[in-house]
Order: C-alpha cells, then sequence, then structure tokens
C-alpha cells in the first residue's frame, strides 16, 4: 500500500513524551532525526522558511553521495542550532504532518534535540542569562541599577565590551529596562459590571508577561484602557513567573515544569472563577494555549487554563461577535502596515488584530505575515544576528513600502527588531493595542493617554505618586539635633499602622514619614552626606512608598530562639504569598510579595518580605464610606485572622488611598 503525498486533514499535534526515558535518548535522537531530515531532504518545501532547512540541504548537496547517508551525525546540531521553534514549518508548509501516518513536527525533533543537548551538555551563561528573563528583570529595575542597565547597553563604548562579555550582538537594538513596571502601578479596574457574551467571559484577568511588565508597561496600561473603554472588569493574575517560553526554546523543560507548577496554580483558580486570561506578548499566550498542554497533555489545571487563554485582539473580536465591543472611534489611523508574528500566527485565530483595526474609519491595514527573523533571545545573539536580519529583509521591504504611517506588530520584540531593519526612516513603532487605544480617543477610565512620540510609559493615577525630594530630608548635623523627637513622632505614628498576625507576624504599613525615617536612619548609620549617596537612598525607597491605589508593607516574621526561627522559616517557605486582607462586602485580596528579588529558596523563607495589596476603586470607596477591613494569614504552617481591624489603623490606612 502506498503512502498519499500530504493530507487534506487538519495538522494535529502530539503530546509531547519528554519524561519518557527514550526521549533523551541520543541514538533514539538521532534515528528519528535522520529518518526526519531524510523525508526533508526529499521534499524540500521549507527551504525559504529559515536558515535551518537550508542549512540542512546544504549538508546533504556537498556530502559525497549526495544524499543523508554521508552526512556526519554530529553536523546534524547544526541544523538544530538554526531552529528557533517559530512552528511556521509544521503550521504553513509541510504536507506530512499527523495525522499523516509519517508523523513529521520538525519543531518538536528540534525541541527533543535541544532537550538531549541541555540534559548532556547544560547551556553556556549568556543562554542562561537570556532565558531567564524574570530574574533579570527583578535584577535589571531596582532603582539605580536600572539606570546603569540601561547605560551599559545603550552607550556604544560600555555596550561593545558588554556584546563581547555576553556574546550579544553589537549591533542588536536591546530594549530599555523600565523604571516603574507595569504590575507595580497598573490600575485595573474591576468595578464594571459583569457580562458574559456567548463566546467571551465577562470579566479579565491579565497575565502581564516579562516584557510588558519591565521594558513597556505602556502595552500593558493600554490594555486596561481598552478594556476599561468597553467597560470590562479587570485585575492582574495574582503572582506570575516567566512563562516558560524562553527555557523551552533553550531545552531547558524542567525549568519549564518548574515555572508551570508557580504559575498554574493561580491561573488555574482565575480560570474556574470564570475569568479570561490576556497575555499581551503572543509567545506568553501560545505557551498556555498549545505548549504546556502537549508537554503535560494529563494535567487537568492546564487544560483549564489553555481554554482560558486568550490573545486580546481573539478575545475583542469574539466580544464584538457577542455584541459587546464598542465601536465608537474617535480617531483615525491612516495606513498602518500590520505584521502578524509567528507565535499568533500559530495558534489558528485568523487575522483578529487587523479584522479590529480596519473597524476604525479611515483606516488602512496593509498585512504582513511572514517570519521576521527575531524570535525571542535568538536574534540578539552574536552568532545569529546576520541570520536575523537576513530572514527579516522581506518584512522590512514590505512593511516600508506601504509609505505608512505606524508600523506595528502583536509581538512587540518583532516590532523593534522591524524598525530597526528598516532603518533611519523616521516611521513610528506602536503595538496594535496602543493604536486601538489611541483609536478610542476618549479616556474611559480617567487616565491620560499615553505619548505616542515617547517610549516612556505613562504611570496612571489620580495624582502623581508621593515622593521624597532631597528638600524633605534633613542634614546630618539637623537629624543628630532632632533625631530623638522625630524618632519619638514616628513611633507614635507606626501604632496606627501596625497589625499583628498572631505573636510572630507582624505588617507594618508603609507611608511617607515611615520611609522618609527609614532613610534618614539609613545616612546616618552610614554617615552619607554626599548628593549622589542620597539621591540614591531615594530611588531605593521612593517605590516603597504607596500610590494611592495600594497598600504596602513590610512583613516581619519574629521568633526570638534563634533556633526556633531557623526551622520555623524552613517551615513557613511561601507564607508572603498566603497574607490577604478582604474589605466588606468585596473579595480577598492577596499580597504581591517581594517584586524587588526573591528573598526565599528551597530550604527556608526570609524574616523581611515586602508586600503589595492592590485595591480596586469600588473597593477604596467601600474604605472611604465606612467598611471593616480584615486581615489574615492561611499557611500550612502558620494561620491567623483578625476579623476587624482596630478604627484607629482602618481610619489610617484609608487615608493612604484616592477615590478614583
Amino acid at each position: 500500500m502506498t503512502t498519499r503525498e500530504g493530507s487534506l486533514d487538519a495538522p494535529k499535534r502530539q503530546p509531547l513524551d519528554w519524561k519518557n526515558p527514550q526521549f533523551h535518548n541520543e541514538n533514539a535522537l538521532y534515528d528519528e532525526m535522520y529518518r526526519v531530515f531524510d523525508i526533508c531532504h526529499g521534499c524540500r518545501r521549507c527551504v525559504n522558511l529559515c536558515t535551518a532547512f537550508p542549512s540542512l540541504f546544504d549538508l546533504v548537496d556537498e556530502s559525497a553521495s549526495g544524499e543523508l547517508d554521508s552526512v556526519a551525525k554530529q553536523d546534524f546540531w547544526q541544523v538544530v542550532d538554526r531552529c528557533y521553534l517559530c512552528d511556521m514549518c509544521f503550521m504553513t508548509k509541510c504536507p506530512y504532518v499527523p495525522p499523516h501516518p509519517w508523523n513529521i513536527d520538525f519543531p518538536h525533533l528540534m525541541l527533543r534535540a535541544k532537550a538531549v543537548k541541555y540534559k548532556q551538555q547544560g547551556a553556556r551563561f549568556r543562554d542562561k542569562l537570556l532565558s531567564s528573563t524574570d530574574a533579570m528583570g527583578k535584577l535589571a529595575t531596582i532603582p539605580v541599577v536600572v539606570q546603569t542597565t540601561n547605560a551599559i547597553t545603550q552607550t556604544p563604548a560600555t555596550r561593545k565590551l558588554f556584546s563581547k562579555a555576553l556574546g550579544i550582538h553589537p549591533n542588536r537594538k536591546l530594549p530599555s529596562y523600565a523604571a516603574q513596571t507595569f504590575r507595580a502601578h497598573a490600575q485595573a479596574n474591576d468595578s464594571f459590571a459583569v457580562r458574559d457574551g456567548a463566546h467571551t467571559p465577562g470579566k479579565v484577568a491579565i497575565f502581564a508577561t516579562c516584557y510588558i511588565n519591565y521594558n513597556e508597561p505602556g502595552i500593558g496600561h493600554d490594555l486596561l484602557r481598552v478594556l476599561a473603554h468597553n467597560e470590562i472588569p479587570a485585575r492582574l493574575v495574582e503572582k506570575e513567573a516567566c512563562c516558560g517560553m524562553p527555557k523551552l526554546e533553550l531545552g531547558d523543560l524542567e525549568s519549564v515544569e518548574a515555572l508551570k507548577n508557580r504559575n498554574i496554580p493561580h491561573l488555574a483558580k482565575l480560570a474556574r472563577e470564570g475569568y479570561a486570561i490576556l497575555s499581551a506578548v503572543p509567545s506568553c499566550t501560545l505557551m498556555y494555549k498549545q505548549e504546556l498542554p502537549l508537554l503535560f497533555p494529563d494535567d487537568e489545571a492546564v487544560q483549564a487554563v489553555a481554554a482560558a487563554t486568550f490573545d486580546p485582539f481573539e478575545y475583542l473580536m469574539l466580544r464584538h461577535r457577542d455584541g459587546l465591543l464598542r465601536t465608537d472611534f474617535k480617531h483615525s489611523l491612516g495606513k498602518v502596515s500590520y505584521h502578524i508574528p509567528c507565535h499568533l500566527r500559530v495558534q489558528n485565530l485568523g487575522k483578529k488584530t487587523r479584522d479590529l483595526l480596519q473597524m476604525i474609519p479611515d483606516t488602512q491595514i496593509t498585512v504582513v505575515e511572514r517570519c521576521s527573523g527575531h524570535d525571542g533571545t535568538w536574534g540578539v545573539k552574536q552568532e545569529h544576528f546576520e541570520d536575523s536580519m537576513k530572514i527579516g529583509r522581506p518584512v522590512f521591504r514590505q512593511m516600508a513600502d506601504a509609505a505608512p504611517d505606524y508600523i506595528s506588530s502583536d509581538c512587540a520584540i518583532a516590532g523593534r527588531h522591524i524598525h530597526q531593519g528598516i532603518g533611519d526612516d523616521p516611521l513610528q513603532t506602536l503595538h496594535p493595542l496602543t493604536l486601538l487605544r489611541m483609536a478610542y480617543g476618549d479616556d474611559p477610565a480617567g487616565l491620560p493617554a499615553t505619548s505616542p512620540e515617547s517610549e516612556t510609559p505613562f504611570i496612571p493615577g489620580d495624582k502623581p505618586m508621593t515622593k521624597l525630594s532631597r528638600d524633605s530630608l534633613m542634614t546630618l548635623e539637623a537629624y543628630a539635633k532632632a533625631r530623638d523627637a522625630f524618632r519619638s513622632e514616628v513611633m507614635a505614628h507606626k501604632k496606627h499602622r501596625c497589625v499583628h498576625l498572631g505573636e510572630h507576624v507582624t505588617l507594618l504599613f508603609e507611608d511617607e514619614l515611615t520611609i522618609r525615617y527609614q532613610i534618614q536612619e539609613m545616612l546616618r548609620a552610614e554617615k552619607i552626606f554626599d548628593e549622589e549617596g542620597i539621591l540614591q537612598e531615594l530611588e531605593v525607597y521612593n517605590p516603597l512608598i504607596p500610590d494611592g491605589h495600594n497598600w504596602k508593607a513590610t512583613m516581619l516574621i519574629e521568633y526570638a530562639d534563634p533556633a526556633e526561627r531557623a526551622e520555623r522559616l524552613a517551615q513557613m517557605i511561601g507564607i508572603e504569598d498566603k497574607i490577604w486582607l478582604k474589605i466588606a462586602g468585596h473579595d480577598p485580596v492577596h499580597a504581591i510579595a517581594d517584586e524587588d528579588l526573591e528573598r526565599e529558596n528551597q530550604e527556608k523563607t526570609s524574616a523581611v518580605h515586602f508586600l503589595r495589596f492592590e485595591l480596586t476603586p469600588a473597593m477604596i470607596q467601600a474604605l472611604h464610606q465606612g467598611a471593616a477591613l480584615s486581615i489574615g494569614v492561611d499557611h500550612p504552617a502558620y494561620q491567623a485572622t483578625i476579623a476587624a481591624v482596630e478604627e484607629n489603623i482602618r481610619t489610617a490606612l484609608a487615608k493612604d488611598l484616592v477615590s478614583r
């Protein structure tokens, strides 16, 4: 019986059996690579997709026999290293994908090869660093550090040394880190009535993603504005880590599983509560919709999250189908060159972003549906930069030829890459969510618009965040004279801001006065009197002052006996995530903990944590109207609840909040 050429059936990916010992067997891997490469050699439909296939075909054509049998197996790794798992060959070109009996899934074979290589050899420092996006973001956005990091990566002299040390191409334009992260300053509005549609849940939870949180928070703020304009209640995912896509592309599947175990419990809870989960980065959306379900097919929580996860424009167009999307656009966008990134195309959604943007009057959308060649960390590496620019040239040309007013891609990294590839042309590159917010024109959430001329993200709020300045502080000499009286004032003030949860956990809710006291004490202890040193302390401590829509607290775990303290800290790992507060009549709010850096490891938690509690406008209004406030901790090793905090504390904390 002959096998038919190609298939008319829809592609169907099979689960990845990565925990089977045979998955990491090198000989079995070589056998499968030989089988698949031989079929690819005979077909060659994918030759124009990327550099992996031309590399394979060159190896065959330049071999002694002109066939795969005379290609050294070690040379197969040249093909593996050039594959960046865009999935385009599987989705758009290969006629032999399952359910065809030949069962060709080239990207999953390359992923298997990367996993085998990682298990045998590990990865170089650069690759581990680049794939640790969350850890890098937390470190790089610490006050003072963020300015230093951006200076190193953007200044030609230091950038050259930086690139040489890490193996990052010196010509690759890198995104800056934001001084204010998205999660720390987002004002999600969940006060609207929930209106479920036939195709969409009526409330949304935002998975911020590492890139939006640390690099371009303005995109996240624009997503919140669009949701608010459409009166869709929204909130942030309670706590999140990297989705795992960078580790997947590295072949580090154990780290993917660890990140899955950190994220899925929070996301699954939201999915079961009826939330749509939105992510503004296509790779992160793809991770939850397709990659994790294929890696963990028997995990019901993973499958629940996949079913609840939407691309933002997929969700908005389904709201339109439900008759629940506002189309009261006030501004046209003119001509937009729009690029569909690979990790959005493989979600099989159709052109939802284009469909929505072309609903805007007097707006013309030119669609470019081709790989830009960047793919996450692949295009920044020294050895792949030139290939990434070569792959992207047709995209650069097509995007520029339309003479657009704006260049846009759902993948912000691809948009930046395209902008670099076009060159010195003064075209504006803006995310589709920013374009949509601009088209709506008005500001339903009471937030000023993001300036499209600036890459500095707008930080929303009714008034600027209260900050201390150099003029707020006393000189060392003046503080020495005033210290006793000032300290007495602060201690009395703290009595109205301190909550004891049982005998061993204390929450101190910070404000301008408590932080000013900490800075003065630090300057005194370290004998800091120079201007630069004082400004550095201000940059470190100012983010701990609440912003008018949240509370920020220092959490202390206190045991007098060192041995008992060590034992209890080992038992209380994760306790910082179990602190909650509740305004009467509203859902509990759990703490967002330790955004600056991780303060626990596998052996113990820290005795000190920094917490943030984000409150909705409705919660703030209820507090101002006298609603009771309860606070508690619910950890297997420690539980305590205060059904109603004392009125003096409730009143003091309510004064920190601004009604919107």
